[in-house]
């Protein structure tokens, strides 16, 4: 007699439902930003990576696990910029108009955004903390290299030049050692979420105390 397949052991299942308390997921709030977001792609991308690290090779998980990855890094960036750009202006700094929401509501390029994050960085900070860590900004480049617009890893074509219209995004087979990759993006992530960006996070807080103080004891 064949015996029942438990669900764990089928990705093609999901488990039974919990209860209704457990059933509930909270999305949205007005305060919402970029790193909130980035902060799920990068846990999801972890998750899976984590699942096909353990389980052995599974080729229907990478060109996922790439793109989650890839998303997470352009918000984190996207989420850096605008905090830099906020304590920029707070010390008087004039940036041009429409800056930095033209740029990082219209841009996915990684090279673009991690050049804007430096630019504000060596305006903002001193050394060593006056751009992204080298380790970091070499993962970058090479993500860059690998997915400049966002769409490598989203389709199976993407948009070519005028004459080809579309080409396919990988269209040659490779095989390539994923879990380095896996821990190379998870590393750039966290950086940029945590490291990056939650040094904006104290250094603004502290700007926005420090300009408070002296409102408040101005003659």
């Amino acid at each position: 007699m064949n015996e029942a397949l438990d669900d764990s052991d089928d990705p093609t299942r999901l488990p039974p439902r919990r209860s209704d308390w457990h059933s509930i997921a909270v999305i949205g709030s007005p305060h919402e930003d970029d790193f909130d977001i980035a902060l799920g792609y990068l846990h999801a991308a972890d998750i899976l990576a984590s699942h096909w690290i353990r389980n052995g090779t599974n080729d229907a998980l990478p060109v996922p696990i790439y793109y989650n990855y890839r998303h997470g890094i352009e918000l984190s960036l996207k989420g850096c910029i605008r905090v830099a750009a906020g304590c920029l202006r707070r010390d008087g700094v004039e940036l041009p108009p429409g800056e930095p929401d033209k740029l990082v509501n219209a841009s996915h390029v990684i090279g673009h955004l991690a050049d804007r994050l430096n630019q504000y960085l060596s305006q903002l900070l001193d050394a060593p903390n006056d751009r992204i860590p080298e380790e970091t900004q070499e993962t970058l480049d090479w993500l860059h290299q690998l997915d400049e617009n966002g769409q490598t890893f989203r389709y199976s074509t993407v948009k070519g030049g005028k004459r080809t219209g579309v080409a396919r995004a990988r269209p040659n087979q490779q095989n390539v050692d994923f879990d380095a990759d896996c821990r190379r993006l998870h590393h750039a992530g966290w950086m940029l979420y945590g490291g990056v960006g939650g040094y904006l996070d104290s250094h603004a807080d502290l700007q926005a105390d420090y300009y408070s103080e002296l409102t408040q004891h101005a003659w």
